[in-house]
């Protein structure tokens, strides 16, 4: 994972998710899932990349879904808030359900994840303080990082790049995080 910027909500937003959840939420206990009348937004604000897997969610796949970082089951007021969105692929939000372990990806700092080129697994980074090592590890735990599809994904894109069949730029916009980590070691100059 590496730190994601909050984008400003769009404009239609509030006529579009946040009135008609307000009213559902006024008059009954189930809530319609009007946050997907900003999934397309959503996907455009953050580029097309998965917060949690740092992976991009290509258009048409149906692996684009609306994650509540505060699960709507257990905050109800933040159902239809666009603060409590952050895109996610289908695997991720299915990963991280409703549990409250994962790191926000508003929060994390940069640094905070690493990728070990040799086996392309996520790790916590190094010097990290006990507290926030403990919390990446369970947010790698929790979201199952390190599976064999996402080091799969990850040695495709590695390998491609590796191979000259990838520009720097295409990856650095197709899978920011592997991006980073080669800059930060020192393989690729910013």
């Amino acid at each position: 994972m590496i730190h994601v910027a909050p984008q400003p909500e769009p404009a239609d937003f509030d006529a579009r998710v946040r009135q008609k959840g307000q009213e559902d939420l006024q008059g009954t206990d189930e809530l319609r899932p009007h946050w997907r009348h900003c999934s397309l937004q959503l996907w455009a604000a953050y580029r097309g990349v998965c917060a949690y897997s740092c992976l991009y969610i290509p258009r048409g796949t149906g692996a684009l879904t609306v994650d509540h970082l505060l699960p709507k089951s257990k905050q109800r007021a933040l159902a239809y808030e666009w603060s409590n969105y952050r895109l996610a692929c289908s695997r991720m939000n299915a990963r991280k359900n409703a549990f409250e372990d994962v790191l926000d990806p508003f929060e994390v700092q940069d640094g905070w994840f690493a990728l070990d080129l040799s086996t392309l697994q996520v790790t916590p980074g190094a010097g990290l303080p006990a507290q926030v090592q403990q919390r990446v590890q369970d947010t790698i735990d929790r979201l199952d990082l390190n599976d064999d599809e996402f080091i799969t994904a990850r040695t495709a894109y590695y390998d491609s790049y590796r191979d000259g069949d990838l520009a720097f730029r295409h990856l650095r916009k197709h899978f920011p995080f592997l991006a980073k980590e080669l800059v930060r070691q020192g393989l690729v100059q910013p």
